[in-house]
């Protein structure tokens, strides 16, 4: 009786022990599965935000993309801008320096016209003075009086010739001298303008090359005329400057075109 009542409590005990532990079990396990739970929905509320914030990365990677084209779009239009300007400022000054030339050209031919018109009167006045002394001088032969008259013209001419070589401001140059030295000169003049921007040209596209890639600089040697020198110096200081110097031609801006002649020809030669 004592067994079987020991075994019955061994039972109950058992029994009570199992109980407990599956209570036990059964709580950690709620707990368990509780905490997962919330772990998972804080994971996946990362996670969203972690796709979320990789789509908007990927949207700004497309923006600046687009934005990155534009700009370099910007600059190449920029550039063929410029490119355009700088030949339009070429082709301007080019055109400023001939229109320069031609009012110069203008001007000294207004000048030269001037020192004719004082020639033909001082001219004028000493044909009057010498047909004067020669009707004043004595003349018994009737013929020669008659023919004095008519070879007025050839004893003025001689008698103006030998005036002339003793009149430092007498014209050793013909119209048509003078005429091809401006010519020369304006073409000279043209020439150094052209050149000048031309120069002008090269030496900013070669400033540019350097800002891009840096390369050694080249040297720009002039080539050598390989024109026959002309006259044209001894043609103006020989001709013009005597004028000017013996008051024919006035001191007033119509001078400065000279002056610059005589500096570009004593560059030239």
């Amino acid at each position: 009786t004592q067994i079987a009542q020991l075994q019955e409590e061994n039972k109950q005990l058992m029994t009570n022990l199992s109980h407990k532990d599956i209570n036990f079990t059964e709580e950690e396990f709620h707990k368990h599965e509780g905490m997962s739970e919330r772990e998972r929905q804080v994971m996946k509320k990362l996670k969203e935000v972690v796709d979320k914030q990789r789509d908007e990365i990927r949207a700004k990677d497309r923006e600046l993309g687009l934005k990155n084209e534009d700009v370099e779009a910007l600059q190449q239009q920029q550039n063929r801008l410029m490119k355009i300007n700088h030949d339009l400022r070429h082709r301007i000054t080019v055109v400023e320096a001939q229109g320069k030339a031609l009012i110069e050209q203008k001007v000294e031919l207004e000048a030269y016209l001037q020192t004719k018109e004082q020639e033909m009167g001082s001219l004028r006045a000493e044909l009057g003075k010498l047909r004067e002394k020669l009707q004043g001088e004595d003349s018994q032969n009737g013929e020669e009086v008659k023919v004095e008259p008519n070879n007025d013209d050839c004893l003025s001419e001689s008698e103006k010739m030998a005036m002339d070589l003793k009149d430092p401001n007498r014209p050793r140059f013909t119209l048509q001298e003078l005429r091809d030295v401006l010519h020369e000169r304006n073409e000279l003049k043209s020439k150094v303008f052209l050149l000048q921007e031309e120069l002008l040209y090269y030496k900013s596209e070669e400033t540019e090359e350097e800002t891009r890639s840096p390369q050694p600089t080249p040297i720009i040697q002039s080539k050598p005329s390989t024109q026959p020198e002309s006259g044209i110096k001894r043609l103006i200081f020989t001709a013009i400057m005597p004028m000017v110097a013996a008051g024919l031609i006035p001191d007033d801006p119509t001078l400065q075109p000279i002056r610059r002649l005589v500096s570009l020809v004593g560059i030239f030669f």
